[in-house]
């Protein structure tokens, strides 16, 4: 097969799609990837402490980096800037055949992600899914 092929040339921004187990149910979930992070990895914030979190990414390209930068993907309507945070992946297991959980812990104690995703009980109760970008550091 030839390099021509094998290249992916979509000039588009990238979507991926996970179903998401909730109680006994699976709910669908897309994550857009900004043009710019097309090479990060889509994840949706599973649960938050004040230590870290949990991120559900796509299973078929498992995580290998140790640290990653967290970029907050915010719909428009919550009137926030987008913002990041530094993290250290601590384990990855597989929930799905779709999709993997991942552990993280946060680099560094004021970040404004962590601030934010303390509110995280607030969205999980209105169904409203927080989308992010994980780029290897």
């Amino acid at each position: 097969m030839n390099q021509q092929a094998t290249t992916d040339k979509r000039k588009d921004q990238r979507v991926e799609f996970f179903l998401i187990p909730v109680e006994r149910e699976q709910m669908p979930v897309w994550v857009f990837k900004p043009e710019q992070d097309l090479e990060g990895h889509a994840g949706v914030v599973a649960n938050v402490s004040k230590g870290g979190l949990q991120i559900l990414t796509n299973a078929e390209f498992p995580l290998s980096a140790a640290r990653y930068q967290l970029k907050l993907l915010l719909d428009e309507g919550h009137g926030i800037q987008p913002f990041s945070a530094q993290l250290r992946r601590a384990w990855s297991e597989s929930l799905t055949a779709m999709v993997d959980v991942n552990g993280f812990e946060y680099l560094g104690t004021d970040s404004p992600a962590a601030e934010f995703l303390s509110s995280f009980e607030s969205f999980a109760q209105r169904k409203v899914w927080v989308r992010c970008v994980l780029l290897p550091l």
